[in-house]
């Protein structure tokens, strides 16, 4: 005699199990974990990145600037400065919340603590113009590269250029595919709407 099965009273039970929980919760991490790294790796080998962190002497491999001089001494950064330091912090924040999941209909639904855009920008700010963000403005331009001079400098902050009063060239800041990117990517692929 064959019986019937409720899946019902099956997929509650699953449900309502802690040890499952624990378990979905903790092949999640793994996941989680491993898309963090990506998104750290693909933040600290990109070009704008390597460039920023190379500080004043660095090349302009970025190709932001037509290969003239380099990004850390254009935007104004305080010799010796750290500019990236503090966007590496806040991806390395990321995190899956502490608590078990919940169930959504027939899923289980998780909690990740994850920075938004906004923090991302507020946590670069120019500095010699708070409220612009050096990380989204690679992406959408910076002003002035035409009265950039670069070189050394007893007034420079950065040690590796100065901003002239005048234009002295016709070069214009080429935007770049950057933070955005990889910031979209990694929420797509962790599933975050």
């Amino acid at each position: 005699m064959a019986g019937r099965i409720n899946k019902k009273i099956i997929e509650e039970q699953i449900f309502a199990s802690k040890s499952v929980k624990k378990l979905m919760r903790d092949i999640v991490e793994k996941e989680v974990q491993k898309e963090k790294i990506l998104f750290q790796n693909e933040f600290e080998s990109h070009p704008v990145t390597q460039e920023l962190d190379g500080g004043e002497t660095s090349s302009n491999n970025s190709g932001t600037l037509g290969g003239y001089g380099n990004l850390f001494s254009f935007l104004g950064f305080n010799a010796g400065s750290k500019p990236t330091a503090p966007v590496k912090l806040l991806i390395r924040s990321i995190a899956l919340s502490p608590s078990l999941p919940r169930k959504s209909g027939s899923k289980f639904r998780f909690t990740m603590n994850v920075p938004s855009k906004d923090d991302f920008a507020s946590i670069s700010s120019l500095p010699w113009e708070s409220g612009r963000s050096w990380l989204l403005d690679i992406e959408r331009g910076v002003s002035g590269l035409g009265a950039y001079l670069y070189g050394r400098f007893s007034t420079s902050r950065s040690g590796g250029g100065i901003q002239s009063k005048f234009k002295y060239s016709d070069r214009v800041f080429k935007p770049v595919k950057y933070f955005s990117q990889m910031y979209t990517k990694f929420l797509k692929r962790v599933g975050v709407k």
